[in-house]
């Protein structure tokens, strides 16, 4: 009986074996990313098709046709503790599909900085670095600031520059700091790169002094190291920029004397240049000369002219809150545009005034013109503001027949009108007309009493200035004369 029951097994043996279905044996994880998969050989077939299905598709997708029954699949994807499905195919026959489930444990390799410099036409900070090796990066992330005050994500392993923010290109704070980090599709990430900083050049010079200091950093973020550092820089009303190099060892200063405090302005920038000319810049930096502090108006409110002296008296008005004490007076005379100094006042230093009176006794009835304005320096003695110019013309002493005001206050009781003095008696054919300086008629009269009052000839109040007038008259001994000057009109 066993030997029938042997003999009928060893003869449907083959047949069972055939009917054998296909079935993955062996599915495990056998390496970061990879898995292997082995499956029963059919007789009849020599060629199986082994196909798969990530987590995130909806259908499966041809891997390999191969002959062998296993099979080493790498994912160049990584999978983020999910699992991926599988099943084997041949001819008609297909297997059960199998999972096998995959967990990236590996860290993600750091990236390495390319150069940190600022973008010449931007004036921004512009960072590159060379990608992470591995090929499942997703992007980077760009720590600004110590600690990591700002930050900011740069997507796609192969997009390796980063342009900062304007505002914060500008503060040297964050300028020697900037960090940079690789992450994963599981958002594992690599270590921080240290510390970098794009060349920063500082300028410094003490007030009033023409003795000029420019420093800069030792640049490190230089592949291949620094070849050499050059500054660059150009005074105000330059049209080249002067350079000076340095080896890469320094030294870091450089110190130069300006021709002078007047100059206002320069304009500084620094270039670290590697042997294969790969450059990396400053920020453009703008130094001003001007120390000094201003008075914010000079005028000259009041003139007066004393015939009987004879004698011009200024009265000035100066800004109360501008700390110099020196204020000097400036002369032209007859028809010579050339000013000269004639003096110098001294205000208190605790108790400034706002109004300064002088006189001037140096006075030549024949000159017939006199023109004065006041100046005042800044801290450094370099800058002098000026004020407007005012003109007294004199009467002419070759004629004395007439006196007319050089100024009037408009609205004053007193000082308010301009009325001519005539010496001597008048006949008919009398006439006053005031004039701006553009040579537009503003007033008209033909009375002896009717006088100007600083107002047009619509009475709306003028603008305070210089006006001419231009007054015409026939004396009582037959003489007609014609009278022209310059007023100056005050609020």
């Amino acid at each position: 009986m066993k030997r029938c029951l042997f003999i009928i097994i060893l003869v449907l043996l083959p047949a069972l074996l055939a009917a054998q279905p296909l079935r993955f044996a062996y599915t495990a994880v056998v390496g970061n990313q990879v898995g292997l998969l082995s499956w029963n050989r059919l007789p009849n077939d020599s060629v199986y098709s082994l196909y798969r299905m990530f987590h995130d598709e909806e259908d499966y997708t041809r891997i390999a046709t191969i002959a062998d029954t296993f099979y080493y699949d790498t994912l160049h994807r990584t999978i983020c503790a999910d699992t991926v499905n599988y099943f084997v195919a041949a001819s008609a026959d297909t297997s059960m599909p199998a999972g096998l489930f995959y967990q990236d444990n590996v860290p993600t390799s750091p990236c390495s900085l390319r150069l940190c410099s600022v973008d010449t036409a931007l004036g921004q900070i512009r960072l590159s670095w060379y990608p992470s090796p591995d090929t499942d990066v997703m992007g980077y992330y760009i720590c600004m600031g110590n600690p990591c005050l700002y930050y900011d994500t740069v997507w796609g392993r192969l997009n390796t520059t980063y342009l900062c923010p304007e505002q914060l290109s500008r503060f040297h704070n964050f300028e020697n700091n900037f960090r940079i980090l690789a992450f994963d599709s599981c958002y594992q990430a690599s270590p921080l790169t240290p510390y970098y900083h794009n060349p920063r050049l500082e300028i410094h010079a003490e007030p009033c002094s023409r003795q000029l200091q420019c420093s800069w950093n030792r640049y490190i973020n230089m592949p291949d190291s620094v070849l050499h550092y050059t500054l660059y820089y150009k005074l105000q009303g330059d049209h080249d920029w002067h350079l000076h190099r340095f080896g890469p060892d320094g030294p870091f200063t450089f110190d130069t004397l300006i021709p002078d405090l007047a100059i206002g302005r320069l304009r500084a920038y620094l270039a670290v240049t590697n042997p294969d000319s790969l450059c990396a810049f400053s920020i453009v930096q703008d130094f001003f000369f001007d120390y000094g502090d201003t008075a914010d108006y000079l005028r000259i409110s009041d003139l007066h002219y004393d015939g009987s002296q004879p004698s011009v008296t200024l009265t000035l008005e100066v800004d109360p809150h501008f700390w110099g004490r020196h204020c000097y007076i400036y002369r032209a005379t007859g028809s010579s545009d050339d000013y000269e100094q004639i003096a110098e006042l001294t205000r208190s230093a605790t108790q400034p005034e706002q109004y300064l009176t002088y006189t001037d006794f140096d006075i030549n009835r024949a000159a017939g013109r006199y023109v004065y304005r006041i100046g005042t320096p800044d801290i450094c003695g370099q800058w002098i503001k000026f004020s407007d110019t005012v003109q007294l013309l004199l009467p002419d002493v070759s004629h004395p027949d007439a006196y007319f005001p050089n100024a009037i206050i408009y609205g004053d009781p007193d000082n308010g009108r301009f009325c001519p003095h005539y010496l001597s008696p008048l006949a008919e054919g009398y006439s006053l007309d005031i004039y701006n300086r553009l040579g537009i008629h503003l007033f008209h009269t033909s009375l002896l009493t009717d006088c100007w009052d600083g107002t047009d000839l619509h009475g709306s109040p003028l603008p305070q200035g210089v006006y001419v007038y231009q007054a015409r008259c026939r004396h009582a001994d037959g003489s007609e004369k014609l009278y022209t000057g310059t007023v100056l009109l005050l609020h």
